[in-house]
């Protein structure tokens, strides 16, 4: 595993470089993420829904410039990493893709239900403004390259930049221990936890049996400025 570490390059996403942003993501998280896992979408539904909601007509993530893809050189160049951020407070509003069956709008309406109770002990920093918090989305790596320290790479550099440009906080909901692991050793700290198989939406429990424990994970980045 050790040779995996060397040749691997961490390259800025372009706007023009969503879909194999959104292809990686899918390939990487299929089938193996937790959430995802739950939701329980096709591959190419969750490309289709991934699509619409960060690169639709409102807003396209990468314009933002926070997201970055690892590389593996002495592979022609393959893409065996990313990770993808965001300014919640700079980005348009999402769109609910057309076409859901009532079951799929549901789980899009619980995975929002969960995200937004997860944040709440920190919903008057994100009310704060653009610039303020970086929203680590998601990070991955490519089974076979897992434990060469790409995840903690990838991080770095997205704190790196968040920092240089005046960021406060980064924040991220992990939803497996390795995901939690990699964001303490870059310094963050769970401030809140949900079960899976207790989360309560309109008098149901879209998430039991999922086996998912989401965490919300919080850095400070800066300090704040008083008035």
């Amino acid at each position: 595993m050790a040779g995996k570490t060397h040749g691997i390059s961490i390259d800025r996403v372009h706007t023009h470089e969503i879909d194999t942003l959104l292809n990686l993501y899918v390939d990487l998280f299929h089938g193996r993420e937790p959430l995802t896992k739950c939701i329980g979408f096709s591959r190419k539904r969750m490309i289709s829904v991934a699509r619409t909601m960060h690169a639709g007509s409102n807003m396209n993530v990468l314009a933002q410039g926070l997201c970055w893809i690892a590389r593996d050189r002495a592979a022609a160049n393959r893409s065996v990493g990313f990770i993808a951020c965001d300014d919640p407070a700079a980005a348009g509003g999402q769109e609910m893709p057309d076409g859901l069956t009532d079951r799929e709008i549901e789980m899009v309406s619980a995975v929002a239900a969960l995200l937004e109770e997860i944040r709440r002990p920190v919903k008057d920093r994100l009310a704060l403004g653009a610039g303020t918090c970086l929203h680590v989305t998601a990070v991955g790596v490519a089974w076979e390259y897992e434990g060469a320290g790409i995840a903690a790479r990838l991080l770095q550099t997205a704190l790196r930049e968040a920092k240089a440009r005046g960021f406060l906080h980064a924040f991220a909901e992990c939803t497996s221990p390795a995901s939690r692991k990699c964001h303490e050793k870059a310094g963050f700290k769970s401030l809140h936890g949900i079960s899976g198989n207790t989360f309560l939406v309109d008098g149901g429990y879209p998430f039991k049996g999922c086996h998912l424990d989401i965490h919300l994970m919080w850095k400070r980045l800066g300090e704040e400025k008083t008035p």
